[in-house]
């Protein structure tokens, strides 16, 4: 039994690979586990967990970062007696022998932060090429030379979590906000490969690319925050205009 670890899943709108995940959790011994729903329309998903797991919910959508949040402050109000928490994606990215692989790279270096580090070998090009952006802008701020900025397989001392639950981010920009909070605390951290995993090109992220991505930059105060801003007003626009013209036609005929 791995009574040493909790696992905490935020989901919001998750499908059947949630159920899948805490299942193969459980017969690796993973059986500290606690999920988030996060707002979710459709609760089908969770019925067949709920009696499994720690089960805690929004009433609707906070974002990823909130999410996690709640999760850590049940910990620490709880008096949860576990080493370390580990955060899984709920969308089936994180391999069960991977989430594995992190919990030992811990037990390895107890006191550290351990990210599981994808290759992005065979990711969508747009997800390489902003972590890539991203990576880089941390690095100019933090000097953290690390692979994967971005990853939601994370493992993270327990002591560390009364501070998390306080510091900004309510949605994806709360995972780059962590970063900084360690390299501020002098927390070290350690990387581990991982397989990339990308699910029918991951049409089930709920990762908006535009709106998430200027969270991030605008969190790593990058200039690119303002670039994506102004596109997507732009986009906005056209799409409106296009919109308005096809429903005049129609309206003709």
């Amino acid at each position: 039994m791995k009574d040493d670890v909790l696992i905490i899943i935020p989901a919001f709108n998750p499908d059947d690979h949630l159920k899948i995940i805490v299942d193969r959790l459980i017969k690796k011994n993973f059986n500290k586990i606690i999920v988030v729903n996060d707002g979710s329309i459709n609760e089908e998903p969770f019925k067949g967990i709920r009696n499994k797991v720690i089960f805690l919910e929004h009433n609707e959508n906070q974002g990823k970062g909130r999410a996690l949040k709640t999760a850590f402050k049940y910990c620490v109000e709880n008096n949860e007696e576990v080493q370390m928490v580990i955060t899984v994606d709920a969308d089936g990215q994180h391999d069960i022998e991977d989430i594995d692989k992190v919990y030992k790279k811990f037990k390895e270096n107890k006191n550290k932060v351990v990210l599981g580090s994808r290759n992005f070998e065979n990711a969508p090009l747009c997800s390489k090429i902003g972590n890539n952006i991203i990576n880089k802008k941390i690095y100019k701020k933090t000097k953290l030379n690390l692979k994967d900025t971005q990853t939601g397989l994370r493992v993270v001392p327990m002591e560390c979590l009364a501070d998390l639950i306080n510091i900004p981010g309510e949605r994806y920009e709360y995972e780059t906000n962590m970063l900084f909070y360690f390299t501020k605390n002098k927390i070290d951290i350690v990387e581990e490969d991982i397989k990339t995993i990308y699910i029918d090109k991951n049409k089930n992220s709920n990762f908006k690319k535009i709106k998430d991505s200027i969270r991030v930059y605008r969190t790593i105060k990058s200039g690119m925050w303002k670039v994506l801003l102004f596109l997507s007003k732009k986009i906005k626009k056209y799409l409106k205009f296009f919109e308005k013209t096809i429903a005049f036609y129609k309206n003709l005929y």
